[in-house]
């Protein structure tokens, strides 16, 4: 093979590795590395959300639906979390075994054998009834991982602030959706505020949410992660679903 020719074949492979790789800022990728340490890391954590998602009215205006959750992780094998918001008031409990979810506004619950782990719950939740848990991505026993595992790009925008909180401003793009990420500068890397942008869904509805009161390594008590049906409330049966889903960003 002629040197010329040698040379121009190697630098076509490498053209088109880089075409495939992941084109993501190395300062965006080592914020999200280490938010994704830090709340690895917790062996327990509370938090606050506040949540808006876009919806449609009749008329066809986009409108705003909005929900708050205090949320609680035990890891491997334990999340609760309360729910209120504009169209809903729902508690969740995971312990291990179970899934019990009590719709407080009908009156009624769900019970379902679960996985052992956070990670399995999660994703047969999602994935066999259509359930997806919202921020479902910050609980995986690897944050980073789950969330960087789709990515084509991402890009580190600056600095950005969340309420007076400053922050990593990081903006990443995958097959269907955009997402960006305010991570909080200083010793603890959380996230403090998450935009899920749905570019395949007609009006590319947003989902927004602020997350607060993070607590890290918290001392939860233990019966927050107890299943106990409901003796006054009835009992409905979670259907399973074809279509697959999975929590917003993982997808």
């Amino acid at each position: 093979m002629k040197p010329a020719l040698s040379i121009a074949i190697a630098l076509l492979i490498s053209a088109a590795a880089s075409a495939q790789a992941p084109a993501i800022d190395p300062k965006a990728d080592a914020a999200l590395k280490e938010m994704g340490k830090t709340l690895a890391d917790a062996k327990t954590m509370t938090l606050t959300s506040h949540s808006s998602v876009d919806t449609f009215h009749a008329s066809g205006q986009k409108v705003q639906v909005s929900r708050s959750q205090e949320v609680s992780v035990r890891r491997p094998n334990g999340v609760a979390a309360n729910v209120v918001g504009d169209d809903l008031e729902l508690k969740f409990v995971y312990d291990g075994k179970q899934v019990l979810m009590v719709n407080q506004k009908e009156k009624s619950f769900a019970l379902a054998e679960a996985k052992p782990t956070i990670d399995a719950t999660l994703d047969m939740l999602a994935t066999e009834y259509g359930l997806p848990m919202p921020l479902a991505d910050v609980l995986y026993a690897d944050p980073y991982t789950t969330l960087i595992q789709n990515v084509r790009s991402g890009v580190h925008l600056g600095t950005g602030l969340v309420m007076d909180i400053k922050c990593d401003h990081l903006a990443f793009r995958q097959d269907g959706i955009d997402w960006q990420v305010w991570i909080e500068q200083g010793a603890q890397r959380v996230p403090r505020k998450i935009v899920i942008t749905y570019k395949d869904a007609p009006g590319s509805p947003q989902y927004t949410a602020y997350l607060t009161n993070w607590k890290l390594n918290a001392d939860i008590p233990a019966d927050r992660f107890m299943v106990e049906a409901p003796k006054d409330m009835k009992r409905v049966d979670l259907v399973r679903t074809a279509q697959e889903a999975k929590p917003p960003i993982k997808e």
